[in-house]
């Protein structure tokens, strides 16, 4: 076989589309899987979900096990999808907002264990990770655009709805209420995570073992790769969306960005990230992105958001609490950024980066 059509296989289509996609998100898995096509079967399906695009790339010996979870994994991503959207009316998490402050809601199974997780990140970052940050948002023109800087009434008034001390949990009968009128809760800062965390369960009852699942930039790699070795992920440049700033091994973890550089709105000409800190009701300033690799999607997801607010005096909380937890910080000025590496793993990242 040449090298014309060794490139055109399909495989190598798939692996060409794969990087296609995750170039355009914070992380990329560049080190992908190269299938033994003797022994191995190797496929991945794309897809839209939670306002970006997903993959999930799955290789095992016999083809219908591959096929079945696929499929699972997919499921399981649309089910949090559909229960945690929050700009879907239809949604249970727009019926939550809409009447908790009225009475009780009764969570599903799903909900509940997503608000609860919610929860311990809550009280484990001393209320930084606060999935009531919707009113924030909504006033800083993250559902519609704003042309004007709010007023400090405006966000004091945004902080008063705001606060996981306004949600009172019944574990017994698994129901959420508001206490005060106009709280509402938004599950981006850790849906994407959960659902790689319901689809990795997924697909471990399938029997697979190799692969990943990728959500916008979260990525889970499965324990084993093909041919043995880890996984390595791509770290993007805050500064240069286009640029890489290294790679860092992988393997039966997950790994999320929190950045300024994606999601964003512009007010009077100046950039404001859409990651808000609830103790100002402003958004964060002076960060430009965190990158965390956990044992889980959604410890991942939750932990990087939290130290992209609070910053690096955080991180040697989270480590006492996650053992093996890493990592990466990168904040500006821009002529002359900053790069704070915790745990292993980074050796491939540079620890200063010159302007270009």
């Amino acid at each position: 076989m040449n090298l014309k059509e060794y490139l055109n296989t399909p495989i190598r289509r798939m692996i060409a589309r794969n990087i296609a996609l995750a170039l355009v998100v914070g992380i990329c898995l560049l080190f992908v899987m190269l299938h033994d096509s003797r022994r191995m079967y190797g496929e991945t399906i794309m897809f839209s979900t939670m306002s970006t695009m997903g993959s999930v790339t799955l290789s095992h010996k016999e083809k219908i096990v591959v096929k079945n979870a696929l499929a699972a994994a997919h499921e399981a991503i649309r089910e949090v999808e559909k229960t945690c959207n929050i700009f879907d009316p239809e949604s249970e998490l727009s019926k939550l907002n809409a009447t908790a402050a009225d009475e009780p809601f009764a969570c599903s199974d799903l909900l509940w264990d997503v608000l609860t997780q919610a929860r311990t990140f809550w009280m484990d970052s001393g209320s930084v990770f606060d999935v009531t940050i919707d009113p924030l948002m909504k006033l800083w023109g993250f559902h519609s655009k704003r042309e004007t800087l709010p007023s400090a009434e405006e966000i004091e008034e945004a902080k008063r709805l705001t606060g996981l001390d306004k949600v009172v949990f019944d574990d017994e009968k698994h129901t959420v209420k508001f206490t005060v009128p106009g709280t509402s809760i938004n599950l981006g800062g850790i849906a994407k995570g959960y659902a790689l965390d319901r689809a990795a369960d997924a697909v471990r009852k399938h029997g697979v073992k190799t692969g990943w699942i990728e959500i916008g930039g979260n990525i889970l790699a499965l324990p084993k790769k093909s041919g043995g070795g880890k996984y390595a992920a791509g770290i993007k440049n805050p500064f240069h969306k286009d640029d890489l700033l290294g790679k860092t091994p992988l393997s039966d973890a997950a790994i999320s960005t929190s950045g300024n550089y994606e999601r964003y709105v512009v007010i009077d000409g100046k950039q404001y990230t859409h990651i808000i800190d609830p103790a100002t009701g402003l958004p964060v300033s002076g960060m430009d992105s965190v990158t965390v690799i956990a044992p889980t999607g959604v410890a991942s997801d939750a932990i990087s958001t939290s130290i992209f607010i609070a910053g690096p005096d955080a991180v040697a909380g989270w480590t006492k609490k996650i053992p093996g937890l890493r990592v990466l910080i990168v904040r500006g000025p821009a002529d002359k950024p900053e790069v704070l590496k915790y745990g292993k793993g980074w050796s491939d990242i540079p620890s200063n980066l010159l302007p270009q």
